[in-house]
Order: C-alpha cells, then sequence, then structure tokens
C-alpha cells in the first residue's frame, strides 16, 4: 500500500486536491483510503455516540451501514496505517492534513519539508494538472517504511530512500519491512520483519489453522492477538 499525503494551512484546498486524486485513482482501478487529520474533536454530540462518550465511556463504536471506532485520545498515524493495511488490502492511502507525517506528500501552501513532491496552486487545477499529479503518486510514493535500514533498497537508510523517491531518483522497491504475508506487532508498536520471518510466521500459523479448520482454502486472513501478562 501506497501512501501520499495533502498538506497546508486552513483554507488553501486540501480537501478539493484529496478528493480530486482520489476520484483519479479510483477511475484507474485502484483501491483507495482517506484519513483526515482534525484540529477538533469529531461533532457527534447531539447523537447517542455522544451522549456514550458523554457518559464516560473511554471506547465509542458505531456500526451499521458504516462503522468508525473513537477513542478518548488520538492514535498514533503508524497504528491507523497498521490496522488498515492489514484489515483492507488497499493500494493507496491518502492523508489529510498529518503535515509532519514521513511520507510523499503534496503542499497546496508555503508548507515544505523534505518529503514534498510538489507544491500545488488548487486554484489553477485542470484535467491535465490533474492527471499529472497523480502519474507522481504513482511514481514517488511508497509505503510504511519501518527504518529497518537493511540497505537492500540500494540505499543506507529507509530515510534516504524516502527523500530520493520523492524526488523521483528511485524507483519501486521491495523493502524488506513492508507487510507482505505477516505483521508483528508488540504494545502496539510494529515490528520490522524480513520476508523469512513473515514467511515463518505465516506458515506456522496456517499449519495450526489448517490442522483444525477443514475448509481453510476459503480463509484469505489470520489475526492473532497475544496478550503476555494477564491484567
Amino acid at each position: 500500500m501506497k501512501i501520499l499525503g495533502v498538506m497546508g494551512t486552513k483554507d488553501t484546498g486540501k480537501t478539493t486536491l484529496v478528493t480530486k486524486i482520489v476520484e483519479k485513482l479510483v477511475q484507474k482501478q485502484y483501491k483507495v483510503g482517506t484519513a483526515k487529520y482534525s484540529h477538533v474533536t469529531f461533532d457527534l454530540a447531539d447523537r447517542d455516540t455522544g451522549r456514550h462518550r458523554q457518559a464516560g465511556a473511554q471506547i465509542v463504536i458505531g456500526t451499521g451501514k458504516e462503522t468508525f471506532i473513537l477513542f478518548d485520545h488520538p492514535r498514533e498515524l503508524e497504528k491507523i496505517i497498521s490496522t488498515i493495511e492489514f484489515n483492507d488490502g488497499l493500494d493507496y492511502l491518502i492523508l489529510e492534513g498529518f503535515k509532519s507525517s514521513k511520507f510523499a506528500k503534496f503542499s497546496v501552501s508555503d508548507l515544505k519539508d523534505e518529503y514534498t513532491i510538489q507544491q500545488v496552486d488548487v486554484k489553477t487545477l485542470d484535467k491535465d494538472k490533474i492527471d499529472e499529479l497523480v502519474k507522481l503518486v504513482e511514481e514517488r510514493s511508497y509505503g510504511l517504511l519501518q527504518d529497518l535500514n537493511c540497505g537492500k533498497c540500494g540505499f543506507d537508510s529507509c530515510y534516504e530512500f524516502a527523500t530520493a523517491k520523492v524526488q523521483g531518483q528511485a524507483p519501486d522497491i521491495d523493502c524488506k519491512s513492508q507487510f507482505k504475508q505477516a505483521l508483528l506487532q508488540v504494545n502496539g508498536q510494529r515490528i520490522p520483519l524480513n520476508p523469512f520471518v513473515q514467511n515463518i510466521i505465516s506458515k506456522t500459523v496456517t499449519g495450526m489453522i489448517d490442522s483444525l479448520d477443514k475448509d481453510s482454502d476459503s480463509i484469505e486472513s489470520i489475526e492473532l492477538m497475544v496478550r503476555h501478562k494477564e491484567k
């Protein structure tokens, strides 16, 4: 899953650019998700979920035609990405806000950092410009890097790869820390696993399931959570 951010100051067109990029990626048959950073709480005070929070619930879950989960504290972006990546099989995740994130991004204002591909004037957007931007998304965005710094990509560190990638100076790579077969998190922190370890974990767990479930061919994913100490 590749990730792209859109950052900028307030009312500079972040949402406009996000929606146009999403629309174009979907037209190209990609599976796309989005995540938005908000400086305020979600306005659900007049709903049942708001009453749940007022009553003291630390986590509020709503499900029906849609599903959402509200925590009473912010979640780290990497944890959110890990959850999305494991469960939804997206091709692209587009972030709105998250200006300090270490992913390839467009800026719609004067904000800029080493991960910025290009600054975009939303007022001048047309079809040709959107096509150009989406091509850059395909070529210069990358997934969640885990600072494994293995050097297998030809760069000394994940940081060097990322900054070269946004400048168009690095090809797509099969990053050794990317989620392929198994995802491990300890105390909520994702642990980088090279393909060999991922393969061992995958085969071990699926072998256990095969011995329990005669219809294991229909299983697409397995989630295993272990509590190390009783609470």
